[in-house]
Order: structure tokens, then C-alpha cells, then sequence
């Protein structure tokens, strides 16, 4: 694809992917294991999922390496394969993008509190950061999706190690839930101030992704656009997930996904995707909403 994300951002509203996780779990993953080893131990599911996106309209894919960080790999012993596990998602989603669609580097949380409220250093977690994003920068990726954040001080952290070997564009979005002050994140920021905090770190592009649904991003992102001039970017999951099998399973059918993304794009929203629960099909619905405006 010869624009970048920015250009393309510009030119017309854009589809994102939808979930990995949940469709891994539908090919075997079982709980516990890790969802990055995959790009090593079963690079063939990875490269045909990001297929089934890209052929879904997706203008981008995201790489397999949300939780490819020392920090959150080590928990499966899997920190000394960093690097390996890093370069493999970025090549698994460089060969099924071609020249079709772009490659989003995919940095979620590490899972550690930083100090006062845990035991790990902001040197700590930029050394995670800055070691990931050296290896996404050097395998090729076309632009940074930060996301899933729920402490603001991790994000920035992300973005700056990012930042610190990447001139390309990053995308920045942080996970709200509803209680009784209204949207919040986890450590009890608003989208108001999530979007100033996240464009002083920063961010080319804010917003929102994981929560429970298209009618919760909507609010979400209409709040942020007030205190934000950056395109605004948003990845609801399909539903609010309900335990079947032992399975969570997401309710929400890709035609009411498509109705959704028609109120995100009213809203403003300029980049939908899809989170948990979403997958091709949902894409291709939402996509023909997105791609008919």
C-alpha cells in the first residue's frame, strides 16, 4: 500500500482488523498458554488469520506481539525469545499483507504495576518497551498501535520507547469500563483526559479498544474528541462475552457490528476495528458500512 496510516486516515475513514485471541482459542489455544509463542509453534494459523482479515477489506493487519514483551513472556519462560518471537509476527503479517494493506505493530500492557502500586520501574518497563519496539522497527512495520492500556504512565512510556526509534506514526488506545462516574479506565482516568495525556506522550492517533461494545466506544470516543483535535480510533469488542462450554462467547452478530460502526463513524471515528469476540466476518460486515461512506 503506498500511503501510510496518516495519509490514508486522511483521505477517508478506515477498517481495522478484529480479534486474535478469541480466534485462537476456536483453533486450540487453551488457557495458559501464550498467544505470541504461536508465531514460532504454529506460524500457519497466525499467517491464515491475518489472510482471512486481509481478504475481510482490512486496510491493516496487527502483528501477533501484543504481549511480546520480556516482562510478559517471562512468565512462560519465553523472555530470551523476545527478539525471535517479535521478528516472526511481524513477517507472518508482512506476507499476508503484501502490497493489499498495512502492518500495525501490535504493544500491549506488560501485566506489572509500576511503583507505588507494584514492584517495577518506569526503566523497567521502557526497557521492555524500547526492546520490542527496536525489533517491530527493524523487521518493517508500517505503523504502532499501543493499545489495550489501562495506566497512563504506561502508555506514555510505550510511546516513547517507540518514539525513541521510529519516526512512523503511532496509535495509542486505552481500555474504559462504565461504572458510576462514567467511562473510566482501570486506574480511574477519563477519555477527556486520556486523550490530552496520551497526545502530550506523543500519539498520532488516540482512543479506544476492549470495551464492551460499539454503543460503549461511541461514548467513549465522543468524549475523547472533545478534548482531542487527532483522528480518533476505535476497536469494541462484539458484545459483552458470556461463559458457554467453559467458553466466553460475544453476542454481537456482525450486522449489528456494522450498525455500530455507523454510529462510530457519526461520532467521528476515523479508524474502527474490532476487539475481542470480533472476526472476519465481523470486519467484512463492518467494512462495507465504513468503506460506503
Amino acid at each position: 500500500m503506498s500511503m501510510d496510516l496518516l495519509e490514508l486516515v486522511n483521505s477517508r475513514p478506515i477498517l481495522g482488523d478484529g480479534a486474535m485471541g478469541s480466534i485462537l482459542q476456536e483453533r486450540g489455544f487453551k488457557s495458559g498458554d501464550c498467544p505470541e509463542a504461536w508465531n514460532l509453534d504454529r506460524p500457519e494459523a497466525i499467517l491464515e488469520i491475518h489472510q482471512a482479515y486481509r481478504d475481510a477489506g482490512c486496510d491493516y493487519v496487527e502483528t501477533n506481539t501484543f504481549g511480546a514483551s520480556t516482562i510478559k513472556l517471562a512468565r512462560y519462560g519465553l523472555d530470551a525469545k523476545v527478539d525471535e518471537i517479535v521478528a516472526a509476527g511481524v513477517d507472518l503479517a508482512r506476507r499476508a499483507a503484501g502490497d493489499t494493506c498495512l502492518v500495525g505493530a501490535s504493544i500491549g500492557p506488560t501485566g506489572a504495576l509500576l511503583e507505588p502500586y507494584g514492584d517495577h520501574t518506569r526503566d523497567q518497563l521502557a526497557e521492555a518497551f524500547g526492546r520490542a519496539a527496536t525489533v517491530l522497527e527493524r523487521e518493517g512495520v508500517d505503523f504502532y498501535l499501543i493499545e489495550t492500556m489501562s495506566d497512563l504512565n504506561e502508555a506514555a512510556l510505550a510511546i516513547a520507547a517507540v518514539k525513541e526509534v521510529s519516526k512512523k506514526p503511532v496509535a495509542a488506545t486505552m481500555s474504559f469500563t462504565k461504572g458510576a462516574k462514567g467511562h473510566r479506565t482501570m486506574m480511574g482516568t477519563s477519555p477527556q483526559e486520556a486523550g490530552i495525556e496520551l497526545i502530550k506522550a506523543g500519539a498520532d492517533l488516540v482512543g479506544t479498544n476492549c470495551c464492551s461494545g460499539p454503543e460503549a466506544a461511541a461514548e467513549i470516543i465522543t468524549e475523547m474528541a472533545q478534548s482531542t483535535p487527532l483522528a480518533v480510533i476505535a476497536q469494541p469488542n462484539a458484545g459483552l462475552p458470556e461463559l458457554k462450554d467453559g467458553r466466553a462467547s460475544y453476542p454481537e452478530s456482525p450486522e449489528a457490528m456494522a450498525e455500530g460502526a455507523g454510529n462510530l463513524l457519526a461520532c467521528g471515528a476515523r479508524v474502527i476495528g474490532g476487539c475481542c469476540g470480533t472476526t472476519p466476518a465481523h470486519m467484512a460486515s463492518m467494512g462495507s458500512v465504513i468503506k460506503g461512506r
